[in-house]
Formats: structure tokens, C-alpha cells, sequence
């Protein structure tokens, strides 16, 4: 009913206006109930009879869960709508208030509690609600009113599932005991939007503050800036991070199991914390999120190469073995070749004393999980140059005489320069 009475108000709108907009008709078929084919058919018939463009869309969640089954509605709007088109749907005032107190009982904030926003993009398109403010009651008088025939469908009376449920019990209850209170409800939603919108600015101010790229290209959140702010802001900061980097909201216990365990760990450890497919880790006082695969990528293997080498290693990333015409890069050799880390291997780096591989690495703050992966130039079979960190003892090329330079961008990095040349 809801959505044949937005058709008819658009048709309606749409009529006799010159230079009009194309009126189109998209259904979205779940395949969830024995009867969709026939109401696709239906819906079909009905545009037809009133010229409007129909089309019809399959959408299988492989599940009847009403999230699962909204995912798979949405990414049907966002794959048929074009640029600049507007795509309208038909919820109201009732619609609003049900996802509000759903929110509210899930434990959301204001950006939750601000409910279904009046408009906001949607792939190309922009996708708006005309009907929020309109009761349910108002939209049945003018389907009554213009003779409009609809199905309902029988799902709508289950209320085993939360929606229906708020819908056929609680709201009707607020309403008879608060007249007004889905109203009441969405002007509170307004609120929380205006609110939101405010805490979404200081978020990015304090985001800024504390964001930045690590010498390698991997983007950080430094706490020392962090720590300095109010304890709310704090939480906002994580939580915007966190949705930044995995487009999804952070619940509040995974926040405060990141505070507890990661963030307030002891210096001496190396705490990590998964997170859906991410994990969060703690280094050189920053944090930093990394996709599981690459935290846990196996070791590269090691491979011979020549002068003009650009390629991708897998576990390691971009490396890169080009000439250098001028002063600062590696002496020229016979043969090359890289290698990585390994148990025993001693690093004497220009100027400074030998020590451990390991403890070089560790000084010259190259995070943990891209140790294994960072190339190890030879030679002539001799170590000459570690990337990413420096040139070893005795391989650094003479004032004019040619030599080579070894680039490395980690795994999942975009190239930085000042980050991957050895000098």
C-alpha cells in the first residue's frame, strides 16, 4: 500500500509537467514467499495499466533474516540506479519510529537513534524518503480515496519477527496510552541527527589530530594525541576509526575490550585484537588495522634478480631493484638477489656498530608483522643493503660512481617513496 500510494502521488506530480523526469517502477523479488512470482506479476500488471516503466528484480538472501534480506534489497537499488537518479521509497512516520526504538533496544547512539535519514547517497543515485513525516493512517486515506488496489502481504501480521512485532504490539500501546508518540518518536530521530552530525565534525577534527601515515605507508591512529582528549571523545575517535577502516560500527564491548587489552597493555607486549576480518594492533605507540591475511601472511621466499627488477612478491610486496646514476644508493655488483629474515643474521648498517638483524629492525621501528616480508638485498652473496632501513658497511656507492637502489612498498601499501628508499 505504502509503495502504490508514492507511484500514484509521483504519477500524479509527474502529470502534464513539461520536460518531465522518467516515471520508473523497480520491484525487488526475495523469493522468500510462494506467492512472489504472482505479486512481481501483479506489480507488473499495475504499471502497465498506468504506463509507468516496470522492472523486476531477483534478490536471494539465502536466508529469511530481515537484515540479510534488506542487504540484499539495497545492493539491487544501488546496481540499477544511475547517476543522478533519485530513488524514492515509501516509508513513513510508523516506519521511522520502528526503527528507532529497534535501535534503542540494540544499545545505539545518536547516529543510530537518528533513524532512517529524509535523503542520503545511494551508489550513484541519491536515494530519498518523501513519505517520513506522513502517517500510515494518512497514506490508507489516500489509497482509499484514488480507488488504489494493493496486496498485503501476509508476512506483515507475523509478529515473531522484531519489526512486526513493535508494529502490531508496542506501538499501537504507546499510541493509545501517548496519541502522537510515532510523531514524538521522529522529531526525537531529527534530534539525534542534528546531534550526530555535530559529533561527526568533532570526530574528524580529533581524527585528524591523531591519524597519520607511518614511513612505510600504513596509516595509524598515534595515542599520544588520543590520550590527551576527554574521555568521550576518546570513545568517538575509536569508535569513527574502527568504522572508518571496516564500514561498519564498532560495538561497545569490542571498544572496550581494544581500550583494556591493546591500548593499555603493558610497553612490553605486542597486543592484537580481531576484529571481523581486521585486526587491530598496538606498536611504537600507535595503533594500527590490519586485514587478518596480511597479520598472518606466510613467509616469502627469496629470488635472484636484475638491475631494472620491478615486481610483487607475495607476503612482502612491491620490490623494486632500479639504477642509481648518483651518490647514496648501494655500490654496483655482479649479481643480486633478496632474500629475508632469518633466525641468526647479523646487520652491520653504515656507521654503526653490528648487531642482531633483529634488534636493528626493532630500532629502526619496523612494525612486527612486516619483518618477515621486508627484502634483504645481496650482493655478490654479501648483505648490502636492508629496505626500508639503510645500506649496510662498506656497500654504499663512492661520489659519482654508479650503483642501485632497492624500493620496497609493503604488502596492502600503496607506494610511498620516503618510506620504501634505502639510504
Amino acid at each position: 500500500m505504502d509503495s502504490l500510494v508514492l507511484l500514484d502521488l509521483c504519477q500524479r506530480f509527474l502529470a502534464g509537467r513539461e520536460a518531465a523526469p522518467r516515471l520508473e517502477a523497480l520491484h525487488v523479488d526475495h523469493a522468500v514467499h510462494p506467492d512472489s512470482a504472482a505479486w512481481a506479476a501483479r506489480c507488473a500488471g499495475t504499471c502497465e495499466s498506468l504506463g509507468v516503466v516496470f522492472t523486476a528484480r531477483r534478490a536471494e538472501a539465502g536466508s529469511p533474516a530481515e537484515d540479510r534480506l534488506r542487504r540484499a534489497r539495497y545492493q539491487v537499488f544501488e546496481s540499477f540506479c544511475r547517476e543522478d537518479d533519485l530513488l524514492l521509497l515509501a516509508h513513513h512516520q510508523e516506519d521511522q519510529a520502528e526503527t528507532v526504538l529497534l535501535r534503542l533496544l540494540r544499545g545505539a547512539g545518536p547516529a543510530g537513534l537518528a533513524g532512517m535519514p529524509a535523503s542520503r547517497p545511494c551508489g550513484a543515485a541519491t536515494l530519498c524518503r518523501p513519505l517520513l513525516e506522513w502517517p500510515r493512517e494518512r497514506l490508507r486515506e489516500h489509497a482509499v480515496s484514488a480507488g488504489l488496489d494493493w496486496i498485503e502481504d501476509p508476512s506483515n501480521a507475523q509478529a515473531h519477527y522484531a519489526r512486526n512485532y513493535l508494529r502490531l504490539e508496542i506501538i499501537p500501546r504507546l499510541e493509545a496510552r501517548w496519541p502522537g508518540a510515532a510523531a514524538r518518536i521522529g522529531r526525537a530521530a531529527a534530534h539525534c541527527a542534528d546531534a550526530a552530525a555535530i559529533c561527526s565534525v568533532r570526530a574528524d577534527e580529533d581524527l585528524a589530530r591523531c591519524v597519520e601515515t607511518d614511513r612505510f605507508g600504513q596509516p595509524r591512529l598515534r595515542l599520544a594525541p588520543w590520550r590527551m582528549l576527554p574521555l568521550a571523545r576518546r570513545r568517538m575517535v575509536l569508535r569513527e576509526w574502527l568504522k572508518a577502516e571496516t564500514e561498519q560500527a564498532a560495538e561497545a564491548r569490542s571498544l572496550e575490550t581494544l581500550v583494556a587489552e591493546v591500548i593499555e597493555a603493558a610497553p612490553d607486549r605486542q597486543p592484537r585484537l580481531v576484529i571481523g576480518a581486521m585486526v587491530v594492533r598496538r606498536f611504537d605507540d600507535a595503533l594500527y588495522l590490519l586485514p587478518r591475511r596480511a597479520d598472518r601472511a606466510a613467509a616469502p621466499q627469496g629470488f635472484e634478480m636484475d638491475v631494472g627488477h620491478v615486481g610483487q612478491v607475495a607476503g612482502a610486496g612491491r620490490v623494486s631493484l632500479l639504477p642509481e646514476p648518483g651518490t647514496g644508493g648501494v655500490r654496483a655488483g655482479q649479481r643480486y638477489s633478496v632474500v629475508f629474515r632469518s633466525p641468526g643474521v647479523m646487520c652491520r648498517l653504515q656507521g654503526r656498530p653490528a648487531k642482531p638483524l633483529k634488534q636493528v629492525l626493532a630500532e629502526a621501528g619496523v612494525p612486527p608483522w612486516l619483518r618477515d616480508g621486508l627484502p634483504l638485498l645481496l650482493v655478490d652473496g654479501h648483505l648490502a643493503a636492508v629496505g626500508g632501513v639503510g645500506i649496510c658497511e662498506g656497500f654504499e656507492a663512492a661520489p659519482g660512481e654508479p650503483g642501485v637502489r632497492l624500493l620496497w612498498s609493503p604488502a596492502d601499501v600503496a607506494p610511498v617513496q620516503a618510506a620504501v628508499v634505502t639510504t
